[in-house]
């Protein structure tokens, strides 16, 4: 996994040269002419709620002396259009703790570009660039979104980029949802959040309608996985047959979580590993894994599968 300190303004297309990278040489997809279409009919609508990362992007494309539209394309169509992450989240609060665990599952062979960024005020790890798939901020807010087969995409803002959104622009759950409401999604997806204050919120959420549960007291645990499960979402869901074991990863999780009587560390890890599983022979693996202490404000990493790999501490 590659790290990013962007703290201070530092340039990510300064970073992107010195270290030699090809960024386009890592796009995972063709870009085609429906893609380009869509991040056209996206980009007034980041202008709209999110202008930052239009320029941000706009200066990556000077830096690096690639054309804008390109990047465009690959950014604002991301998640919205299909290939996408799979990857388990967990949300967990008693009257001592709160806790958010992620796994992010990926294919093998582009886990040399999985990256960690810090940026100011906050931190995220990421399969793509700018776009962020877990993360905590400095206000004691944490989340993570999994994304599920989009049902009918729409001009909006994508997984990835919402994520990094919120870390940016709020500092509770209450307030992530808030914002969550306000924009036009475009892609399926959903998000786990955690705060300090003991909040805890899973949403899923599509370009057409979103549904949540919250718990800001007592003892509750949140899983989610590459589906929808609430209800009413179930008519915005398109089941697939390779989701990556989506359904199994979710059982195996509540069910480690089922057994200690209190919640830590070991108790997280144990349920992520849990759901990471998959036979080294395949194409896929867990290709890193998070834990997230909110009371703590303190945070772990493992740049790896955690059933083969070490977490260790990650600092703001």
């Amino acid at each position: 996994m590659r790290h990013f300190d962007l703290r201070n303004g530092s340039s990510l297309a300064d970073e992107i040269k010195r270290r030699g990278i090809d960024i386009l040489g890592e796009i995972p997809f063709p870009l085609t002419q429906d893609r380009f279409d869509f991040a056209s009919s996206c980009l007034s609508l980041y202008e709209k709620h999110y202008p930052e990362i239009i320029l941000e992007i706009q200066s990556l494309a000077r830096g690096l002396k690639v054309d804008e539209k390109i990047l465009f394309t690959l950014f604002l169509s991301m998640y919205a259009i299909v290939p996408s992450a799979h990857c388990s989240c967990i949300a967990m609060c008693d009257d001592e703790n709160v806790f958010l665990g992620r796994n992010s599952d990926f294919f093998i062979n582009m886990k040399e570009t999985n990256s960690h960024f810090i940026y100011d005020g906050y931190y995220g790890n990421s399969t793509a660039f700018l776009e962020l798939e877990d993360g905590r901020n400095k206000a004691g807010l944490a989340a993570g979104f999994t994304s599920v087969f989009p049902h009918n995409p729409k001009p909006g803002l994508n997984s990835g980029l919402i994520l990094r959104l919120l870390l940016e622009k709020t500092d509770s759950v209450k307030s992530a949802i808030s914002l969550l409401e306000s924009i036009p999604i475009a892609s399926s997806q959903t998000y786990m959040m955690a705060d300090k204050s003991g909040h805890i919120a899973y949403v899923e959420c599509s370009s057409e309608h979103m549904e949540k549960v919250e718990y800001s007291s007592g003892r509750h645990c949140l899983v989610s996985t590459n589906r929808f499960i609430l209800p009413g979402m179930q008519s915005y869901f398109i089941k697939v047959d390779d989701d990556w074991n989506a359904a199994l990863r979710h059982e195996s999780i509540s069910a480690a979580l089922s057994k200690p009587a209190s919640w830590n560390i070991a108790a997280i890890k144990a349920s992520l590993i849990s759901a990471s599983s998959y036979n080294p022979d395949t194409c896929h693996d867990t290709v890193w894994s998070v834990i997230e202490d909110l009371k703590a404000g303190e945070g772990w990493l493992c740049e790896g599968n955690p059933a083969r790999g070490d977490f260790h501490s990650v600092k703001l």
